[in-house]
């Protein structure tokens, strides 16, 4: 999945949430759960460089400490998105957040997350998640072992990933009671469901996708620390 995470060459960036996969380019990690607990992340917590323990709803940071921050599937997590955002604009000159969106909260199976996400002109629209998951973990299972379907979900990453870089007060987070997803408005779905790629570009990503599935855990890490990534 082509990232717009793009943190400045120089300066100090901070990483939320970094847990078992910290960005090769943050300068600080910070993270509320230390410990083996691993239920809201994807494996050990990884402390590899100057760690804070504290909650990002209030952070321990003098006011533009920070270059940039990352946040990458920190946002669905938190009591409150509001006050989150305030403390990312308090303490960072810009930054990046990265959640799964409200499609991908309603097929996969993550329990432990607290709201669905959507990007609406710029702004990120947060709603309650609903207790139910009707698929448990079919699209877990399809993810990790049908490359066919690996294949179609990184075609279309919008569809699953909602992605917002900002700079200075631009970033805005809204609460609202109800999904403002148009699945009822048949213009707006055939605008969803257009190919983002063209032929020759699907015969690419296929190639590409093909070769992430097949490498080791290893070989991944390896690629992610030289691209400069958090996901390949």
């Amino acid at each position: 999945m082509k990232q717009s995470c793009n943190p400045p060459k120089t300066g100090l960036v901070l990483e939320i949430g970094s847990g078992d996969n910290p960005n090769p380019r943050s300068n600080v990690l910070v993270d509320r759960f230390v410990g083996s607990d691993n239920r809201e992340r994807g494996g050990d917590l990884v402390v590899d460089r100057p760690f804070v323990v504290a909650d990002a709803h209030h952070l321990p940071f003098r006011d533009r400490a920070f270059a940039y921050a990352i946040c990458s599937h920190i946002l669905e997590h938190m009591d409150d998105p509001v006050q989150f955002a305030r403390e990312l604009k308090r303490t960072s000159v810009g930054g990046y957040i990265q959640s799964p969106s409200e499609i991908a909260e309603r097929l996969f199976h993550w329990s432990f997350h607290r709201w669905y996400v959507n990007l609406v002109d710029d702004r990120l629209v947060l709603h309650p998640k609903e207790p139910a998951e009707p698929f448990g973990e079919l699209f877990d299972y399809l993810y990790a072992y049908n490359p066919a379907y690996y294949f179609f979900q990184r075609s279309m990453p919008d569809l699953f990933w909602v992605e917002r870089e900002w700079h200075g007060e631009e970033l805005q987070v809204e609460v609202r009671a109800d999904s403002p997803l148009p699945l009822t408005d048949p213009a707006a779905l055939r605008a969803l469901v257009q190919p983002r790629h063209s032929l020759f570009g699907l015969v690419g990503l296929f190639f590409f996708t093909l070769v992430g599935r097949l490498a080791r855990t290893d070989v991944r890490r390896l690629a992610r620390r030289l691209l400069g990534r958090n996901y390949v």
